[in-house]
């Protein structure tokens, strides 16, 4: 009997050991944000794209209203970079055109990331990992897109889209992804006109409209509702074609959900990938600057290669 109850005592203090150096493992962060004890910790938290990693909530993609006739793997590194914010990512995506081009599926993922992040910026997003660095997987996003208009006399080519995004990204303890699902639906119009220059042979005017939604773990405002918006010009030559775009997305928290952000894309045509380079930056609500680089694999054509 007696031995029971100093078994017991010892597994008491035990417990009572490991609950304590846990809280003193985040005293800091309880004492710094002047936790009431009782709230979760996710409440302290504001899932905005002002206030996340930049692969948390980023505008969507800008369509030309025209989808990708071609099976192709794309992989894609850079970092983002901002005033108390560095992070680089590796991305990856697939795209899988069906009935004779009229409809294409589409699958990407930022697999993997490292972050470092300055005291400022870690306690102005409540995050809870002291040091402010570590690595993160991503969201993985599910996309259908149905080309409903295409090379009529007198009407703009029109892509319909539809997207989904899991909640497979990973710390949300460190505000790098949501950890919660979301969507969006878009309708994309463009018009490609030749140019007859010697080096631009074509140009393609475009624009999108749409609307994003994305889950919060605010029991009061459980979703976010965006109006989605973008623009972009594309300049195509023999060699490469160069687009220019700005986009975003107006959400109704208004609580730096309003990004805006404007990109420049360069893609050179290679017998065995084409070659990408990515620069965008952020207008508002989104405060980093982003280079990436990598490779577009069209596999039918790898395939005739290898045969």
């Amino acid at each position: 009997m007696l031995c029971r109850i100093k078994v017991a005592l010892l597994g008491s203090l035990l417990s009572w050991s490991c609950l304590a150096h846990a809280q003193d493992d985040m005293g800091w962060w309880n004492e710094r944000h002047q936790w009431d004890g009782v709230s979760p910790w996710v409440n302290y938290l504001t899932l905005s794209p002002k206030f996340m990693g930049p692969n948390a909530l980023p505008v969507p993609e800008i369509r030309s209203g025209m989808l990708r006739n071609n099976l192709e793997v794309e992989t894609r590194f850079g970092g983002y970079g901002s005033r108390g914010d560095n992070t680089f990512d590796t991305y990856g995506r697939v795209n899988v055109p069906l009935c004779n081009g009229r409809v294409a599926l589409e699958g990407w993922v930022t697999a993997l990331e490292y972050f470092e992040t300055d005291t400022t910026t870690r306690d102005l997003r409540a995050a809870r990992t002291r040091s402010g660095k570590g690595t993160a997987g991503g969201d993985i996003h599910f996309s259908t897109q149905v080309q409903l208009v295409k090379d009529k006399a007198h009407w703009p080519d029109l892509l319909l889209e539809l997207t989904m995004r899991t909640a497979s990204g990973t710390r949300l303890r460190d505000a790098r992804y949501t950890d919660a699902s979301g969507y969006w639906f878009t309708l994309s119009a463009g018009k490609e006109k030749k140019a007859g220059g010697k080096l631009i042979t074509a140009f393609r005017p475009y624009a999108l409209l749409g609307f994003y939604s994305y889950q919060t773990h605010d029991p009061f405002q459980p979703q976010n509702d965006c109006f989605l918006y973008g623009a972009g010009l594309d300049l195509t030559t023999d060699c490469f074609i160069w687009s220019n775009q700005v986009g975003g997305y107006s959400g109704y928290l208004k609580n730096g959900d309003q990004p805006m952000v404007v990109r420049s894309i360069v893609r050179f045509h290679s017998k065995i990938a084409d070659v990408v380079f990515r620069l965008q930056a952020g207008l508002h609500d989104f405060e980093y600057r982003s280079l990436h680089c990598g490779f577009v694999w069209n596999l039918a054509n790898f395939r005739k290669r290898l045969v």
